[in-house]
């Protein structure tokens, strides 16, 4: 198995006596969450839904959704492919490749990601901004209408943390120091 195909997950924490121990340890193998892109690639690293997290807190065994419940946090490791892999994703499906990438796969949850950049280069577009990113940024997404565009030769490799918010349609108490 080839190193970028696995990764140790493991975790530690207190066992019935209180001693402090190794809990699990698992290999979080790679997978495409899209059979329309074989080349989007994610590794789940941790997922809980208890919320708040305690020293109880444990690795959930659950099917990748990009929707998440309110307060479920999501640890993963993304590929995010150049737009030529894409491309080639879609005229291998017998799909239309876009026109203008910035409108292609525009989509928002009700989340809070936090994004940092491995390896690689990725544009982000959210709203009418288009924000470079590269090895060593970080961008911290607060619900917003977003979608991604590689345009580098090198696919980019990232690190995200998600975490479900309430439901946009909700009213949300604004908090002012």
């Amino acid at each position: 198995m080839k190193k970028e195909d696995h990764t140790n997950c493991l975790t530690t924490g207190l066992n019935h006596e209180g001693d402090s121990v190794l809990l699990d340890k698992r290999s979080a193998k790679e997978f495409i969450p899209y059979d329309l892109f074989p080349s989007f690639r994610i590794q789940e690293l941790f997922y809980t839904e208890e919320f708040p997290q305690s020293v109880l807190t444990r690795h959930l065994e659950k099917d990748y959704d990009i929707d998440l419940p309110q307060n479920a946090i999501r640890f993963l490791k993304l590929r995010m492919p150049t737009k030529k892999e894409m491309e080639k994703d879609l005229i291998n499906a017998g799909e239309a490749v876009p026109e203008d990438w910035t409108k292609f796969n525009l989509h928002r949850t009700d989340t809070v990601d936090y994004v940092y950049v491995l390896s690689g280069k990725i544009t982000s577009i959210t709203g009418d901004e288009k924000i470079e990113l590269q090895e060593g940024d970080f961008l911290a997404q607060v619900g917003t209408e977003h979608t991604w565009i590689n345009d580098s030769d090198e696919p980019c490799i990232v690190l995200c943390t998600i975490i479900g918010t309430a439901p946009s349609g909700e009213k949300r108490k604004m908090i002012v120091e």
